[in-house]
């Protein structure tokens, strides 16, 4: 998709998406409080499988 001089490109096609997009401050702070949780948690059981690791030359 070439970029048109009057606004029309990617540039303002992306602006435009990013600003229709509307925020659920609470599911962010449930996320988030989530995440937290998961990360310092002491509990070793949810150890990543070997499928799940995509570093080339492991597994």
């Amino acid at each position: 998709m070439a970029e048109q001089r009057n606004g029309d490109g990617f540039p303002a096609l992306l602006g435009a998406a990013l600003r229709d997009v509307v925020m659920d401050d609470e599911a962010e702070r449930r996320a988030v409080a989530a995440f937290r949780l998961a990360r310092d948690s002491d509990d070793r059981a949810t150890s990543p499988r070997r499928e799940d690791d995509w570093r080339p030359g492991v597994g």
